[in-house]
């Protein structure tokens, strides 16, 4: 537990943190297969994901069951518990068929029990760590789930702090695109930009390998077939270079009905600016203050904006420098200038 609170507050990138702490937990529950995806911390979706499995064309199928109808020990659900970590085998009283995603995949692949804890921290759910045991082995214990509990807080921690870097280069402008889902989520067909958008989301090689979308396509599109989750259809992913991309999905009417619409397109303003906010731990108060900065405001007008002395002004600012590692509102609106989105000018109002 010690050696996995270090490896939390390491320099190192988010996927080392992750294959290190992998390789620590396996010394020390053991298990033979897993899958670690970083999470939308608003609509509770699984995105890009480093893992070691054989049922990789089978992903879609795990991932539609588990978000539709609200599967045993579901990620989403995972994530809003006030103890976020369970097993199959416990969840399910031993009864494993009882696991739509066991009964249809797990079995098949010879997956005996999976373990399951939401990486959470104070800000959110910022992924979620999966682990498999073959139907050889014993199933994992309360003293597993224990320690996962114990691990997920730091490592959540370190998701959040290190899973979006700054950028290096300015993000290509691509078009919105959309491409249409039957109702087993088959392709029915796309726009010419869907390629342009997949082929630079993380993980892309590995979804071309297994013949599926990116991962997170395939919940989005799920609850969009469900009104009582319509509202949760979206998920906001970086890609390689550097765009932030919302992923959202709504359902046909009429004589299409039961097909399905994902929509790629550039994040807003808006929406970039609320997650980086989340991610580097910027309270509302600290929020307000950026946003005025961002607009332009100097330092009377942004007190005037917002009620408050030059002196608490002065004091928001030294905690968003610390908080973000900076030191000048000249490095402030360079941080979020080149991460928000490129084509469109921060809003006003936030």
């Amino acid at each position: 537990m010690d050696r996995l609170e270090r490896l939390s507050q390491s320099a190192l990138d988010h996927e080392s943190i992750q294959y290190e702490a992998i390789a620590e937990l396996r010394r020390t529950i053991g298990f033979t297969r897993w899958c670690w995806p970083v999470a939308d911390p608003d609509a509770l979706i699984p995105l890009g994901a480093v893992a070691e499995h054989d049922f990789g064309p089978q992903v879609p199928l795990v991932l539609a069951l588990e978000f539709g109808d609200g599967d045993v020990a579901s990620l989403d659900t995972l994530a809003r518990q006030p103890h976020p970590v369970a097993s199959l085998n416990a969840e399910t009283g031993g009864d494993l068929p009882r696991s739509r995603r066991w009964d249809r995949v797990f079995r098949g692949v010879g997956i005996g029990d999976e373990a399951l804890v939401a990486c959470r921290d104070r800000l959110g759910c910022w992924g979620w760590i999966e682990l498999w045991r073959d139907s050889s082995d014993r199933p994992f214990d309360e003293q597993d789930l224990q320690l996962l509990a114990a691990a997920g807080p730091s490592l959540a921690s370190a998701l959040r702090r290190t899973s979006y870097p700054p950028l290096v280069s300015i993000p290509t402008d691509r078009p919105p695109a959309v491409l249409i889902l039957d109702r087993e989520l088959r392709i029915i067909s796309l726009t010419a930009g869907v390629r342009d958008w997949i082929e630079t989301f993380p993980a892309a090689e590995i979804y071309a390998a297994f013949g599926i979308l990116p991962a997170m396509v395939y919940p989005v599109a799920t609850l969009a077939q469900s009104p009582e989750q319509a509202n949760r259809a979206h998920a906001l992913e970086r890609t390689r270079d550097g765009t932030w991309v919302m992923i959202e999905a709504a359902p046909f009417e009429g004589s299409a009905d039961g097909q399905i619409a994902v929509t790629f397109r550039e994040a807003t303003a808006q929406e970039t600016f609320d997650r980086l906010c989340r991610i580097n731990a910027l309270s509302r108060r600290e929020r307000e203050v950026v946003a005025a900065l961002l607009d332009a405001l100097d330092t009377r007008a942004a007190c005037e904006r917002l009620f408050i002395s030059p002196h608490t002004l002065q004091d928001h600012l030294k905690s968003v420098f610390e908080k973000l590692k900076i030191h000048s509102r000249r490095e402030l609106r360079a941080f979020f200038n080149a991460s928000l989105t490129q084509s469109e000018p921060a809003a006003t109002e936030r």
